[in-house]
């Protein structure tokens, strides 16, 4: 399962004049097609605020799709595509012209529909019209596509090859929320975690994973020097986007196996983290995992996909 977002481009809807009802459709499609719509937002027609909305889909959130709904016309304040532009680093033109080919058999207009679609890291971006049935009509006829499209470009080289990293630390606590603090080695054990952490328990707790680079894009932004265990992650890893994995992926780390049962997860009440600095990358780019192999992790130790 894979996270999408999507991005209402109106005036009206943004300022509360009108109900957004394309946005909900192509939601419902997304979760219909078995992706997860994690991220849901309404801006105006206007270039920079599309820009940053954009931005912060790929670059904060890392969502592997994102589409956008509404500025694909010919009304000067139609300037979607040109944000899009502006951030993409890859155009992906094949998709916007299947699209018109498909809506030209249900309309001649079709052609005045400007949507384009990009490539921005590992992220990839759709225009789509602002009408609720032209979006889903579009939508349709790529969606299939655009699944292997994503699938490609969350894999390193062809879709065959397997992804590698390493544990850069193994953290732990000895009370929920907190902020985790590491040690040499551990064993993960099925059913139960990862051994002497307040998390581990009976009926398969989860272990929790974060990537040294998520961290990376918000140091400077805390108050204090971030280290290994700040997130409250078990394993904080370097070299795999561990947000873009799907639910079910399976890791080998040593001897170990897991497998990712959930991307993201609000944090605790009493998250020591986000009461210190006001912000935690675990809710929209760590994974948690079950044990379904036991073995014991140490830093250092290669992680495989």
């Amino acid at each position: 399962m894979f996270r999408a977002g999507v991005i209402t481009v109106s005036d009206k809807a943004f300022r509360g004049e009108r109900e957004d009802v394309s946005g909900p459709a192509l939601c419902a499609m997304l979760e219909g097609e078995g992706w997860e719509v994690v991220h849901k937002s309404i801006v105006p027609d206007d270039s920079g605020r599309i820009r940053a909305e954009l931005l912060r889909c790929c670059d904060e959130l890392g969502l592997p799709l994102v589409l956008t709904t509404g500025g694909t016309g010919f009304s000067p304040r139609d300037v979607t595509p040109e944000a899009t532009l502006s951030v993409i680093e890859r155009r992906a033109p094949g998709l916007p012209e299947a699209m018109r080919a498909y809506s030209m058999t249900i309309t001649p207009r079709a052609c005045l529909s400007r949507e384009e679609a990009g490539i921005r890291g590992r992220s990839l971006i759709i225009n789509l019209p602002g009408n609720p049935k032209a979006a889903t009509e579009n939508l349709s006829a790529v969606i299939s596509a655009v699944k292997h499209g994503v699938e490609m470009l969350m894999s390193e080289g062809s879709a065959d090859c397997a992804r590698s990293g390493e544990v850069l630390s193994v953290n732990v606590s000895e009370r929920r929320g907190t902020r985790k603090h590491p040690i040499d080695c551990a064993e993960l054990a099925e059913g139960l975690g990862l051994r002497g952490d307040a998390h581990a328990g009976p009926g398969k707790r989860q272990v929790s994973l974060l990537a040294v680079e998520s961290v990376d894009k918000i140091r400077g932004r805390v108050p204090f020097e971030v280290s290994a265990g700040d997130f409250a992650e078990n394993i904080l890893t370097r070299g795999i986007s561990l947000h873009t994995l799907p639910v079910g992926t399976r890791l080998t780390i040593g001897e170990a196996v897991l497998e990712v049962t959930q991307i993201g997860k609000e944090c605790h009440n009493d998250c020591e983290i986000r009461r210190l600095a006001g912000i935690c990358v675990m809710p929209t780019e760590g994974i948690f995992a079950s044990v379904v192999k036991s073995g014991t992790v140490k830093a250092g130790d290669r992680i495989t996909i």
